[in-house]
């Protein structure tokens, strides 16, 4: 019977230190499981802004192609042959212009009804087609204002094209729209000229929703409209991001961004399985760790039991000693600790850690962080070397910002800096960056700026964060140092450096205004 007794117990005793490892594993699992979730939608986020900024960086692409475009044919609808009527000499003078017949097509001269009265597809005089011109080139009689078509068939190359077309005025009226057919490999060139990670689709749509330009199998799919899902999600929003399918059959984290002044939108799609196939690697390397972790728990449960059941039976053999008036000396028991559920805990810090690293934005203006904008300036200033561009940078502090801390407290600091924010983003282009760096002060991004354009923006967010705020007796402003790259700084560090010098002598000329940095 004594030692039926001891195996129950020596059973029971294991099983409780078994129960105990699985219970202090647990939590583990929990928070692993939680950190895998965070991860999870961070990284999402991470896509979701990722698409969607680069669909905004294309688009100004292309806004600033089509603007050269529209600005060559209004000088070329003032030519002096157009003037004076000498449709022959007019037609000569384009199709010496057409300089890229991969991109521009053609040049047609069209009249208020809609009539080809020129077309550089063919012989001056020869008979031109009744039919073919696009019902939105209308617009160009009626608005007096530059028009760019959605997709369409030509008549006489039975090919996709757009055109743009501009007003020719005679005697303050518009006589002809003069248009430019251009072909989607116009546009298509553009999105090659932007490397894309591994999989990453970009396409752009017309008014109507019709692929004019895709990265990957342009003929197969260009003259094909985007999928429903898409659709709806860019009705009434200039930009946007959702899950969809693409024309590829393949499931994507899609961002979105439409152009105010044409009304063309970048639609950019990441696969969905780049960021799963990463969730799955740290899921398993997180389910291979727990697996270490609970055999090396069952074994330091095996080794402690077989401890404790030996010091048991030391007392046991100690109480019979005594039972039977022998001597005895104190048994010698021994114990070890398990530290692997204190390891786990340290990974999960770990772990907590890496995930507050990828956190990317202000949590009150929701602005980009510094983190963010130091990346996204350092692809710019890239380009800017590449392209031989132009970019500017504004460093932006709030005049009077303290007074309203001291006097009407932080939470009204905090309002007027999600204001400030509101205001700098109705303000700004949708292709710049505006970041909040600390405290009162802010920074932006202008790409492909001249030092003038950069000028107007400075005034207009000077002008827009002078304007009384809700709630708040206290006079504001912003005082504002521009810098331009490459006149004051070659990098990213003393073009912050040049735009804050420039902030500080804004603030010390009185404030409320913009100071430009000087050449280096």
């Amino acid at each position: 019977m004594p030692n039926r007794i001891r195996v129950r117990r020596s059973v029971s005793l294991r099983r409780a230190l078994r129960m105990l490892v699985i219970f202090s594993v647990l939590p583990t699992v929990l928070i692993c499981a939680w950190l895998a979730y965070s991860n999870y939608r961070l990284q999402r986020e991470g896509f979701e802004q990722q698409t969607v900024l680069l669909a905004r960086a294309i688009q100004a692409e292309i806004e600033r192609e089509l603007a050269a475009i529209e600005s060559g044919l209004k000088v070329m609808a003032t030519a002096p042959e157009l003037a004076r009527g000498d449709l022959k000499g007019f037609h000569q003078f384009a199709t010496n212009n057409i300089v890229a017949p991969d991109m521009a097509l053609n040049y047609v001269l069209t009249d208020a009804k809609g009539l080809q009265v020129l077309n550089t597809l063919f012989p001056f005089g020869a008979a031109l087609p009744k039919t073919g011109t696009p019902a939105q080139l209308q617009q160009v009689f009626a608005q007096r204002e530059t028009v760019l078509t959605d997709l369409f068939k030509g008549v006489t190359t039975q090919a996709h094209i757009m055109a743009i077309g501009v007003p020719v005025v005679a005697n303050d009226k518009v006589v002809y729209s003069l248009n430019m057919g251009l072909t989607p490999d116009y546009i298509n060139r553009l999105i090659a000229q932007r490397p894309l990670p591994e999989g990453w689709l970009i396409a752009v749509l017309d008014r109507s929703r019709t692929i004019v330009g895709r990265s990957r199998d342009p003929l197969k799919f260009i003259g094909q409209s985007v999928s429903l899902k898409v659709q709806q999600a860019m009705d009434g929003n200039s930009s946007g991001f959702l899950e969809s399918v693409t024309k590829d059959n393949v499931p994507a984290f899609t961002g979105f961004s439409t152009s105010d002044r044409w009304g063309w939108t970048v639609v950019a799609a990441a696969p969905q399985r780049s960021l799963y196939d990463d969730l799955f690697a740290q899921l398993a390397q997180v389910l291979l760790g727990l697996v270490l972790a609970l055999g090396l728990g069952f074994w330091l449960a095996r080794r402690a039991g077989a401890k404790v059941m030996s010091s048991v039976q030391q007392l046991n053999d100690t109480a019979l000693a005594l039972g039977r008036g022998e001597d005895v000396s104190p048994p010698s028991l021994e114990l070890q600790e398990a530290q692997a559920v204190g390891t786990a805990m340290l990974q999960a810090a770990d772990a907590m850690r890496k995930v507050k690293f990828f956190a990317q934005h202000d949590a009150l203006t929701e602005l980009p962080n510094r983190l963010l904008f130091d990346e996204l300036a350092q692809r710019s200033i890239l380009s800017a070397m590449r392209h031989h561009g132009e970019l500017a940078l504004l460093a932006m502090d709030l005049d009077g910002f303290k007074k309203v801390n001291d006097t009407l407290g932080h939470s009204i600091g905090d309002e007027v800096l999600k204001t400030v924010a509101q205001r700098m983003g109705y303000t700004i282009r949708a292709s710049d960056v505006a970041a909040r760096i600390g405290g009162d002060e802010f920074i932006v991004l202008l790409d492909g700026v001249s030092q003038a354009d950069a000028l107007q923006t400075a005034d207009r967010l000077v002008h827009a964060l002078c304007q009384p705020y809700y709630g708040v007796s206290v006079p504001l402003g912003v005082s504002i140092g521009l810098a331009l790259y490459p006149h004051h700084g070659s990098d990213l560090k003393s073009l912050m450096l040049a735009a804050d010098s420039a902030m500080y002598a804004a603030k010390s000329a009185g404030k409320g205004q913009t100071h430009t940095a000087k050449p280096q």
